[in-house]
């Protein structure tokens, strides 16, 4: 299926005009550029990797997932979001992890004992994935529906082989994917991970056939085969029998959200991120800051980074809330002004050490936060057509295979986004019946002037927005190619501690314990890697398309 010269699985900066694909897998991204090839758009490109993406990486995302999509049209100048995250079931309540909460920290906040919110059916939401692919091509894509999903159907029926990335996926969660005979019966065949295809000796592939059918059944009728019918049904059955909440009228009622995005500035490019403010707060706050005068990879530099996304990170846990469910001061978070009060906290010669919440709230719009208007009308991808429109889109199932739920019969794996939720109840990020989990993974556009400048997205759930932070300080403020604003070594923190990549160089990291970072040393070039994985195309000045994708997590920049 893939077309010699297409894609490049190396490094070296490459670019194209009619179309560009930067994603997770070789397949992937030869079948978006397919979609181009055949009058499609950047949507036609996302939607027909994301499903080559459900199968051959089948441990990053798939049907029973979520996600979030960017898409700037370049006709009407406009950037729309389409929010297809999962809603927690109608039968969940603040409480239903209480009980178990213990005194470690995940994300944030508290974790879970027996990690009831990360495994198993507990921590299963209503997956959006189909109902917002769907709603993408019916808005946005030329080619037809079928055209996008048949390509995976033929990937299904072949069997996937069991490659490197994917049996280390399945080594790692070997002890719990035991537990769950539907997952084990598929992804541990004679009760062990298969010898990965480069290995040596009989080459294993997984037999996706149930896959396939799920696919047929989507691709003839779309997002109605798995919300309504058979599908929706078979999930109610397991769910019922194993003490899940998820219910066929949760599925019924799932709606993704779309809506006209705000565009926000850094150093005078617009740019968007789908409801994404730790990314928005980070940049907010970097804005007061000469970074590029500082150098690219330089203590001060890194320094200053870890303090905006240590800051922003911890205002963020502390006051993002669904706004359909709670009133949040999501317009405060975004606002420069309070940014400009953050950036007050953070000094050149010290790190915080502590990092404590401000109050957004002074900040706030006129009016309370509401859902965005509606317009009418962790794998990623980033696309990109010869006509000016992109999109950036993160489709995920949480964890390594999700909830290691396996439907018998489908060949679906079921997310485990509850874990995104704050356990402990009467908080800002608490379960609730239909309410959405923060969760930061921005799919940025940015655009200079009116013109689209490039489309971004991650995997990796809290390090996306690093990744993605520092891709495109990289490109915007230190003037890197896209391609090595990727490969790049970067840090990541979320307050307490910062993980530095191994590739740093070493004077670099004892400047930063010498300002007062508590360090931890990371391998960057470890297998998945530590710090993300993004992926990126940028349009240059010539107009010519630059796709870039991290390499070292089997990402592929395509043309």
């Amino acid at each position: 299926m893939l077309k010699p010269g297409s894609v490049v699985l190396g490094r070296a900066p490459i670019s194209g005009r009619k179309g560009a694909v930067a994603c997770g897998h070789p397949e992937a991204a030869e079948l978006g550029l397919e979609a181009i090839r055949r009058g499609g758009n950047a949507v036609d490109a996302a939607i027909a990797g994301a499903f080559a993406s459900f199968v051959v990486e089948p441990q990053m995302c798939g049907i029973g997932g979520h996600g979030r999509m960017s898409v700037y049209l370049a006709g009407k100048k406009q950037a729309i979001g389409i929010d297809h995250f999962i809603r927690a079931p109608r039968a969940a309540t603040p409480e239903m992890y209480s009980a178990a909460l213990t005194r470690w920290r995940n994300a944030g906040w508290g974790g879970v004992e027996g990690a009831i919110n990360t495994t198993g059916h507990l921590s299963v939401g209503i997956p959006g994935t189909i109902a917002g692919l769907w709603e993408a091509h019916r808005r946005f894509a030329r080619l037809p529906w079928r055209s996008l999903v048949g390509p995976a159907i033929e990937l299904a029926r072949a069997g996937v082989a069991a490659d490197n990335r994917l049996v280390v996926s399945i080594a790692g969660r070997t002890g719990e994917i035991r537990q769950y005979p539907e997952a084990a019966k598929l992804l541990l065949p004679d009760g062990i991970p298969p010898r990965p295809a480069n290995a040596g000796g009989a080459l294993h592939r997984f037999d996706f056939s149930d896959m396939a059918k799920t696919l047929e059944a989507i691709a003839a009728k779309g997002a109605a085969a798995f919300y309504d019918g058979p599908i929706a049904a078979a999930i109610d059955v397991e769910m019922k029998k194993a003490g899940g909440l998820l219910t066929a009228e949760d599925l019924a009622g799932y709606k993704p959200d779309v809506f006209e995005q705000p565009w926000y500035d850094y150093r005078g490019r617009g740019y968007v991120t789908c409801g994404d403010l730790i990314f928005t707060e980070a940049l907010n706050i970097l804005e007061r800051f000469d970074l590029a005068a500082l150098g690219q990879g330089t203590a001060e530099s890194f320094h200053l980074i870890a303090e905006a996304l240590a800051q922003s990170f911890a205002d963020n846990f502390a006051h993002a809330a669904d706004p359909r469910h709670l009133k949040a001061p999501l317009e405060g978070l975004a606002s420069k002004a309070f940014a400009a009060v953050q950036a007050a906290r953070i000094r050149k010669d010290r790190a915080q050490g502590k990092y404590e919440p401000g109050d957004p709230w002074p900040h706030q719009g006129p009016t309370p936060s509401v859902p965005p208007t509606p317009f009418e009308g962790t794998t990623q991808i980033a696309a990109a057509d010869g006509d000016g429109n992109m999109a950036s889109l993160i489709t995920s199932l949480g964890s390594a295979f999700g909830s290691l739920v396996l439907i018998p019969g489908t060949g679906v794996f079921l997310g485990n986004a509850m874990q995104w939720f704050d356990p402990t109840p009467g908080r800002a990020n608490s379960v609730g019946p239909g309410r959405m989990p923060l969760y930061a993974a921005p799919v940025a556009i940015f655009r200079e002037g009116k013109h689209a400048l490039g489309a971004i997205a991650g995997s990796g759930g809290y390090r996306i927005p690093t990744a993605i932070l520092f891709s495109c300080l990289n490109y915007l403020d230190y003037r890197i190619d896209p391609q090595t604003s990727i490969d790049t070594p970067r840090l990541h923190t979320e307050g307490d501690e910062v993980e530095v990549d191994t590739r740093i160089a070493p004077e670099v990291v004892e400047r930063l314990k010498a300002l007062g970072h508590r360090v931890r040393p990371v391998d960057g070039t470890g297998l998945p890697t530590s710090f993300g994985r993004p992926s990126a195309v940028w349009r240059d000045a010539d107009g010519s398309l630059i796709p870039a994708a991290d390499a070292r997590s089997g990402g592929v920049a395509a043309f």
